[in-house]
């Protein structure tokens, strides 16, 4: 026994029969490993998915009925083999329909929603399972878009021009009734605080009852591209020099403006109060000149305006000096008549009142004479 062990063949043998069981012990795990991995290969195991937001197609004449009431998407959780569940969350080849709703009539229904196109193989349940709708009779109309935005939020001597659409009318479809409910098509531009460059935008479309409520109709198209034009608000005025302060008694004053092909300004601001100007009154003082002078003014922005060009001007004050009249060959003939009767009237007096002394001097004599007879008697 000991010669056999000591044999170089018995000792490859062993060799030999140890390799071939190691392999056969890897190559086994390996297959396992395989199988657990990948189980199809051997085994089929199910699985479920939930699919969401998934639009739902109805069938109905759309040219006759209206329908409302349907969610805008619903959402399905599929179950079955797992490779059949994987292929189809991936191509989405089905649909969720509503079916058959011409069959219904005008009214209120409740109805379930149904899968087409899966494989037989899967189980589905759609969410919501049941939905309520209402079937009307449709009609079609073509309303203008009146468009909205708050002109307070254009800058300061800035204004809107006429908005301009690429679609100035949309077709409105819905159920009869509700058509004829409707006051307004109308969109609404949102603008920025102080907006001041031109505005474009591209925004929804909704219909409107008389108290402002939005509709239940389809719009076509729901959404549009308005542009508005701002521009400043801007007006020619003409100026109109004012004369102020205290002039010189013996001095008159001529007003004018140093560069007479512009006599006018332009100013902007609010349209309140641009519509209130005609003119652009300027003050300008001459106190204590006594001669030609020019004078550079600086325009004064008035309440409500937000800006003037130019803001500056040259003024010419002419001075000149009053001329003394002569009196005219009327004047001296006239200052004549009023003396000679000046004249006249000194003399009546100065003749009047040599009578009166005269009077008076005989009224004492005579008084003299009385007294004097008295005297006489007495003796």
């Amino acid at each position: 026994m000991e010669k056999l062990y000591n044999s170089p063949w018995f000792i490859r043998l062993t060799a030999f029969a140890f390799a071939i069981l190691l392999f056969t012990y890897v190559n086994y795990e390996n297959n396992s490993k395989v199988l657990t991995t990948n189980p199809l290969n051997g085994v089929s195991t199910s699985s479920s998915k939930i699919i969401a937001n998934l639009p739902i197609v109805v069938d109905i004449d759309q040219e006759k009925y209206f329908v409302s009431g349907f969610p805008e998407t619903a959402s399905i959780e599929i179950s079955g083999p797992t490779n059949i569940v994987s292929q189809t969350t991936a191509s989405k080849a089905f649909d969720i329909t509503a079916q058959n709703l011409d069959d219904l009539g005008v009214g209120t229904h409740r109805i379930n929603l149904v899968a087409e196109g899966l494989s037989s193989d899967l189980n589905y349940t759609i969410t919501p399972a049941e939905i309520t709708i209402e079937i009307r009779e449709k009609r079609v109309e073509t309303f203008e878009i009146e468009v909205i935005f708050d002109e307070s939020k254009l800058a300061t001597g800035y204004l809107a021009e006429k908005p301009s659409l690429d679609y100035d009318t949309v077709e409105v479809s819905g159920a009869a009734s509700t058509i004829e409910k409707i006051n307004s098509v109308q969109t609404v531009v949102p603008l920025s605080e102080n907006t001041n460059t031109n505005v474009k935008k591209t925004v929804s479309v909704n219909a409107l009852d008389a108290n402002g409520n939005q509709l239940d109709v389809v719009i076509n198209p729901k959404e549009v591209t308005v542009s508005i034009e701002v521009n400043l608000n801007s007006k020619l005025l003409p100026i109109k020099l004012i004369k102020t302060g205290t002039p010189e008694i013996d001095y008159e004053y001529e007003l004018g403006i140093e560069d007479e092909k512009n006599t006018s300004i332009s100013v902007t601001g609010t349209p309140e109060s641009l519509g209130n100007l005609s003119s652009f009154p300027l003050e300008i003082d001459v106190t204590g000149l006594t001669e030609t002078a020019t004078k550079e003014v600086s325009l004064p922005l008035a309440k409500g305006l937000s800006s003037i060009e130019p803001k500056k001007i040259n003024v010419r004050i002419t001075v000149k000096k009053k001329e003394k009249q002569q009196p005219s060959e009327a004047d001296s003939t006239e200052s004549s008549k009023e003396s000679s009767m000046d004249s006249g009237n000194t003399e009546s007096t100065s003749s009047s009142t040599i009578d009166s002394s005269t009077s008076e001097n005989e009224a004492v004599k005579e008084s003299n004479s009385t007294s004097g007879g008295k005297l006489d008697s007495s003796r």
